[in-house]
């Protein structure tokens, strides 16, 4: 199988996000070394995505190459982002928008009212795109990143069963389908 050569000027609008699989393990392993200091192990992964009674884990797929994935823990009315990474070469193109609109989906059509998550203290960026889907900062947790001692921010955001929150999602989920070029700049994700 021939690996694609990123291109940086993908159309997230033709990402497609499907339940991970074991055969997209290897792909996630290669992002998941590119953007963690510490990356889960391809056995925690094996391990998470056969638990489908409580969690739920998606690959994102442009042709036939995971670009991004992320997943989530559920439990009763609460849900728990355990992680979300795109391929560093397409970042900025949506697709952490993307990925976050079908966790939230997920997480709502299993009964979830409120979601957490932890992100680096420095990752401003991913702050950034929480705060677009109204998860607000929550608390601290110092030296949560053994790896090089950095704080977590814990956020949050309740009420994802609303018909407010029901309009913030479909704004996301429109803006994460719209083609490239008619996003905005600074969109992120």
């Amino acid at each position: 199988m021939a690996i694609a050569t990123p291109d940086p000027q993908i159309d997230a609008s033709k990402v497609g996000l499907v339940t991970m699989r074991r055969r997209h393990v290897r792909q996630v392993m290669k992002i998941e070394a590119q953007v963690y200091p510490r990356p889960w192990s391809s056995a925690l992964f094996l391990q998470e995505i056969v638990r489908r009674a409580d969690r739920v884990y998606l690959a994102a797929r442009y042709e036939s190459t995971v670009v991004g994935y992320g997943g989530l823990i559920t439990s009763g009315l609460e849900a728990h982002i355990t992680t979300i990474a795109v391929d560093p070469a397409y970042h900025r193109t949506g697709i952490g928008t993307k990925l976050m609109v079908g966790l939230l989906d997920a997480a709502i059509a299993r009964g979830g009212k409120t979601i957490s998550l932890e992100v680096r203290r420095s990752n401003f960026a991913a702050q950034n795109m929480y705060e677009k889907f109204g998860f607000r900062p929550v608390g601290l947790r110092p030296g949560y990143y053994v790896e090089t001692g950095e704080d977590a921010i814990v956020m949050w955001v309740d009420q994802v069963d609303s018909p407010e929150y029901a309009a913030l999602l479909n704004r996301m989920r429109r803006k994460s389908e719209a083609p490239t070029e008619s996003r905005s700049e600074g969109a992120g994700g």
